[in-house]
């Protein structure tokens, strides 16, 4: 995480966070491009394992080994190109870099952190790290970041 491209200090948010993150939420649940890289690496994963399922069926473990792999092949050549989504996070373009940082340190303040927290690399990430534990953290942030791939 040394390469981080949070230089900027986030903003404390102002307003009801409560509101601002339901609002996030059904925003994401519309991600055309997130739902396509989440279709493509699923029928990736079903080829494959389908692939083990069946060599290991037949040949043992040798045969799910080999399986696996040649499903993973078939799966790879059925599947349309897709960039994942660190791929698109990384290419965002400086706005959009910004408004994700903002709305990563609305979803930590509103798990208790402070805006002071966030105002440095090392404290930042010791957020991430303190606050991710929580189920309902990791979703924002993800969440933030499908939204980051929508605009």
């Amino acid at each position: 995480m040394d390469d981080y491209p949070g230089a900027e200090p986030i903003p404390e948010p102002a307003g009801d966070i409560d509101a601002r993150y339901s609002t996030l939420m059904e925003f994401l649940t519309e991600s055309r491009e997130m739902r396509n890289v989440a279709k493509s690496s699923f029928k990736q994963a079903l080829w494959s394992g389908a692939g083990a399922m069946s060599g290991g069926l037949m040949f043992g473990a040798v045969g799910g080994l080999v399986g696996g792999i040649a499903g993973s092949i078939v799966g790879f050549l059925k599947t349309p190109s897709y960039d994942g989504a660190l791929v698109h996070l990384c290419g965002l373009p400086e706005e959009e870099k910004k408004a994700l940082l903002t709305r990563v340190g609305q979803v930590l303040i509103a798990a208790g952190a402070t805006a002071q927290s966030l105002n440095n690399q090392a404290a930042l990430r010791d957020a991430l790290l303190n606050y991710c534990a929580q189920r309902n953290v990791r979703e924002g942030l993800w969440n933030a970041c499908l939204q980051s791939l929508q605009e």
